[in-house]
């Protein structure tokens, strides 16, 4: 099916839901108390935009997103190499790393707002860690896939272990990495917001859980709906991105 036909069809039915939510709310079989309707939704996102309430809420959890998303994707390529180079220590530390990937890591987030505080530091702590094991666990798959033949080959040239890695082993690891950002951009969002609605005074977290909190069914539906366009724009961007530097994979399709 081509692109243009999909996104045609996704449209249709995000149309057609919308138009159904609000005939149904109207006509009093959606209770607006619980659900609101898309009109009013709308509104108020409007509303929030164009006086400049949305735009602080949404920056300060875009800062902690960012920067917990920089701090795993660091940790995690980085530790995910070293696995990779070493079989030793693989052997040794991935069955450890396996059982600190299964605790669930918004269990951690109240322990994690205790040891850095309600400040962005605790924020950025909770998106790292949510985005941490994706891009170790990603990379050390994407080492452990290279074409070991290339491997050979440049040894019999004579290139050096950076040559190597250069060459061979990072270019396999790009489209497990660009994979791992696209899982990670949402995680590191969601770390972030999770943070807030532990201890914050401001961002989009804070404000879901303080409209919530007032039964503002509309304003935490506005707070959704921007997310979900931030986060269609960010993961549009990586996508794009991957079109652009994976054009050697003919048969990748996104």
């Amino acid at each position: 099916m081509k692109k243009s036909r999909a996104l045609l069809y996704t449209a249709f039915i995000l149309l057609a839901l919308l138009l159904w939510w609000e005939l149904a709310s109207r006509a009093g079989q959606i209770n607006l108390l619980f659900f609101s309707r898309p009109s009013l939704v709308f509104a108020e996102f409007i509303s929030m935009w164009q006086t400049g309430y949305m735009q602080k809420h949404l920056f300060v959890t875009l800062n902690e997103a960012f920067w917990g998303l920089l701090v795993g994707l660091t940790s995690g390529t980085g530790v995910g190499l070293i696995l990779g180079l070493s079989r030793k220590l693989s052997q040794v530390s991935m069955p450890l790393f396996v059982g600190l990937n299964s605790i669930p890591k918004l269990a951690l987030a109240p322990m994690l707002v205790v040891w850095f505080g309600i400040g962005i530091s605790s924020k950025i702590a909770i998106s790292a860690v949510m985005v941490f094991f994706v891009f170790a666990f990603n990379i050390f798959s994407g080492y452990r896939n290279t074409d070991v033949s290339l491997i050979n080959a440049l040894r019999l040239l004579g290139a050096s272990k950076w040559n190597i890695l250069r060459h061979v082993i990072l270019p396999s690891c790009l489209p497990w990495f660009l994979s791992s950002l696209r899982l990670g951009l949402g995680l590191s969002l969601t770390g972030a917001i999770v943070g807030e609605f532990i201890g914050a005074s401001h961002g989009l977290g804070w404000l879901i859980n303080t409209a919530g909190a007032f039964y503002d069914i509309t304003q935490v539906l506005a707070c959704v709906l921007t997310i979900v366009i931030i986060m269609m724009t960010l993961d549009f961007g990586v996508r794009y991105l991957e079109t652009r530097t994976l054009k050697w994979r003919k048969h990748i399709h996104v």
